[in-house]
């Protein structure tokens, strides 16, 4: 029997994992596909190397620190890359860093910018809301059109009116509630933004995952097929026969973990079915060297009417991700606002980025290097979303061994995961100590 079986080998499950090996737990990763790392896929194309999930990490002190444990050397994203910049009526714009910065950008009319101070004076609401009435309410309509909501479809593929900023933006609903207002909470915090390192490795984020995976045992293109309880104990029916455990963590997204938990709790796993994961097209292409400005990269508000949410200038970022003579951008479409991606072929996803980017940035010869279309990209934390996070409470506390993790729980980013994952560890490793 084994001890611990982590089922999926994201980041999640490969933290936890890795965190439960160091505290001498004997643990097990099955991975239904040969390859490791869930949505973080690094590929060599030519001489490009390029992303086709997550492009960057930004590392506080607590994940920089499980790197280093890991024999580690993240390399820094370029200065410039503090730069980033917003389409509006056809220009780019850059984002403002700081006050004076905001008081003399176009990106918002004095009007607005009058409407973003009077923020300091309104008091907190109760109840739930969404992303999009927190910011209406806060800052103002051209703070949610030009800066949120951009934002919003550009990072995490949301639509600003569905999400809830109390579990989707849970730093923004602090600050209301500890300071009664975002400005104040800004100055006093010092912090404008999350805190950290814009980092990546030499190889891409690939060589996070392979790190982790060469430090535990994972048996790939085993699929787990369904979980089920016995006695003290669980029994897993995988492509290569029944396997027993003491505690199972599912790290697989809400839709798989739902299929899997199926014959635990139907009315869970129809729940965590119901999260919507919406369509994400990620097309990485080569334009002339020197043909776009430093920096980021753009977001597109959605009031422009263009098929792309914005693209990042990847080579601008990391060095050597390109060709000397070509620079590498990754342009993301899709997401809440325009689930039609999923019905595109490639041939027509890779047309539409050629017109916008020679279009915006007025860019000729733009190669496609890859179109990569996620059916089900990223979880929306949706109004209401709290009901998911106690369910995956109950099911642990009803089925005392198993646990539950991955981005639909922890935060979509990197980082939230690797910081979950201690948590998840120190769960399994205090249940093991009571059996």
């Amino acid at each position: 029997m084994e001890e611990v079986v982590v089922v999926g080998s994201g980041v999640s499950g490969l933290s936890t994992a890795y965190r439960l090996k160091k505290q001498g737990v004997n643990v097990v990763v099955y991975e239904k596909e040969d390859d490791i790392g869930g949505n973080i896929k690094t590929l060599k194309v030519d001489s490009y190397t390029i992303e086709l999930g997550p492009q960057t990490v930004l590392a506080d002190e607590e994940v920089l620190g499980f790197f280093r444990d890991l024999g580690l050397r993240p390399v820094e994203a370029s200065p410039s890359s503090k730069r980033r910049y917003i389409l509006k009526k056809g220009k780019l714009i850059p984002v403002p860093l700081n006050p004076v910065s905001f008081l003399t950008s176009p990106l918002l009319s004095l009007r607005g910018k009058i409407r973003v101070f009077k923020e300091i004076f309104l008091s907190p609401v109760s109840g739930e809301e969404s992303l999009a009435d927190f910011v209406r309410r806060r800052l103002g309509e051209e703070v949610l059109t030009y800066l949120v909501q951009p934002f919003v479809s550009g990072v995490y593929a949301g639509d600003p009116e569905a999400l809830s900023v109390r579990y989707a933006f849970p730093r923004l609903y602090a600050l209301e509630k500890e300071f009664g207002s975002l400005i104040k909470g800004a100055v006093k915090k010092r912090s404008f933004g999350p805190k950290g390192k814009l980092v990546s490795f030499e190889g891409g984020l690939r060589t996070l995952t392979e790190r982790l995976a060469g430090e535990v045992e994972v048996r790939r293109e085993n699929v787990v097929l369904r979980i089920r309880r016995k006695e003290d104990r669980f029994i897993l029916d995988t492509r290569g026969g029944k396997v027993e455990a003491k505690a199972v963590v599912v790290s697989s997204p809400a839709y798989t973990a739902s299929y899997l938990l199926k014959d635990l709790s139907w009315s869970a796993s129809s729940e965590f079915d119901s999260i919507d994961y919406p369509p994400v097209a990620v097309v990485n292409v080569g334009v002339k060297a020197g043909s776009v400005p430093d920096g980021f990269g753009f977001l597109v508000p959605r009031v422009e009417n263009r098929k792309i949410l914005g693209a990042i200038f990847t080579s601008r970022i990391f060095k050597g991700r390109a060709p000397e003579d070509r620079d590498l951008l990754t342009v993301y479409l899709g997401g809440s606002t325009d689930r039609s991606v999923a019905d595109m072929s490639e041939e027509e996803i890779a047309e539409a980025v050629e017109k916008d980017l020679t279009e915006i940035l007025g860019v000729p010869g733009v190669e496609v290097i890859k179109v990569k279309v996620w059916k089900k990209a990223i979880p929306q934390y949706t109004v209401g979303y709290g009901k998911y996070i106690n369910l995956a409470r109950e099911m642990e506390e009803t089925f005392p061994g198993l646990f539950l993790t991955g981005n639909y729980l922890s935060g979509i980013s990197v980082p939230d995961c690797i910081r979950y994952s201690e948590k998840v560890a120190d769960k399994v490793v205090r249940y093991l100590e009571g059996c």
